[in-house]
């Protein structure tokens, strides 16, 4: 039987069900994307996995790299953006369908600031329990 999700398999991504959603920035010299995961309260497992994918040097002026155009080059791993493809069509029975296909910003800051607020207390409550087991 052919894996439904092969490369995120590869990355050693197997709770796909726990999946709540994905990030990825750009920096310097790699790409980051980062998966979050639903967890119980309590749960020693990790909320979230990181993985970098370093892209290739370019002889590119520093001037053009501050570019927008520069942030659209396709110099991103293949294996990044299969992950991609994967995660999107991973999550994408969850997301509610729209009819423009884009989000309205507002509503994209606040589910922003929502999300940032959940992980901010999550870690706060972490930190806390970590603080009180040593005591």
């Amino acid at each position: 039987m052919t894996a439904q999700y092969p490369t995120l398999e590869q990355m050693g991504i197997t709770s796909f069900d726990n999946i709540s959603t994905y990030s990825l920035r750009r920096e310097v010299r790699a790409d980051v994307l980062k998966v979050y995961y639903h967890r119980p309260t309590g749960s020693l497992l990790s909320r979230s996995k990181k993985f970098t994918f370093a892209r290739p040097k370019s002889g590119v002026p520093v001037e053009f790299q501050k570019t927008a155009q520069w942030h659209e080059l396709e110099d991103t791993s293949p294996v990044l953006r299969q992950a991609l493809v994967e995660l999107h069509r991973l999550l994408k029975p969850a997301e509610p369908a729209e009819e423009d296909g884009t989000r309205d910003s507002q509503q994209q800051l606040l589910a922003d600031l929502e999300h940032m607020e959940r992980v901010m207390k999550a870690k706060l409550e972490e930190l806390r329990r970590q603080i009180a087991a040593l005591k």
